[in-house]
């Protein structure tokens, strides 16, 4: 194979499609994805994560999150949603340029104010966020008193008593549905 001088974002990009390519290795969750869908708009879920246009923008979109991750990965993000704050693949069908990182970021600004979100992007001079609200937020570095990251999700932890074992069956079994829209497959010609 010849070298090649892709971006960290297109190299993440191609491995996302081609493990949306693989065939199902693992078995479904033994969940109802009806419920599961219910519980994912009842629980707020949809609040933070677009799915196929509809949702928000503060969390990654899980469109096709059946497709790039297992169902262990997922479980594990829903319960534990700090341990594994990698930069995020991207899925190919998306116009980002860049990968997207869910960190918590806080902006202190000079009168105190605290700002909380998530970093869209960040130089030596400045930080565009999105807010918890999900308001685009721009500032100066010069003009706040500080910038602080964390490595920790806005995201709350689902423990076993805010969400029971069947209902995260459940929930698993709707995101293991969604493997992109039928209307962006229809556009790429597939």
């Amino acid at each position: 194979m010849p070298a090649n001088g892709f971006e960290d974002s297109e190299i993440w990009a191609i491995i996302a499609y081609l493990r949306s390519l693989a065939p199902q290795k693992q078995a479904a969750v033994a969940g109802d994805a009806g419920k599961g869908k219910q519980l994912f708009e009842s629980a707020g879920c949809s609040k933070c994560h677009m799915v196929n246009g509809n949702g928000g923008r503060l969390g990654p979109d899980l469109s096709r999150v059946g497709a790039a991750r297992s169902a262990a990965y997922m479980i594990e993000s829903i319960r534990e949603p700090d341990k594994e704050l990698s930069t995020l693949m991207l899925d190919p069908n998306n116009h980002y340029s860049v990968p997207l990182s869910y960190g918590t970021v806080t902006v202190v600004t000079a009168d105190g104010e605290r700002v909380q979100g998530v970093a869209l992007n960040e130089d030596t001079y400045t930080i565009q966020m999105m807010t918890e609200e999900q308001s685009l937020r721009f500032f100066q570095k010069k003009e706040v008193k500080e910038v602080i990251h964390e490595h920790k999700s806005l995201m709350p932890a689902y423990s076993e008593e805010a969400l029971g074992p069947a209902q995260l069956r459940d929930l698993v079994a709707y995101l293991e549905t969604l493997r992109g829209s039928a209307n962006s497959d229809a556009k790429e010609g597939r």
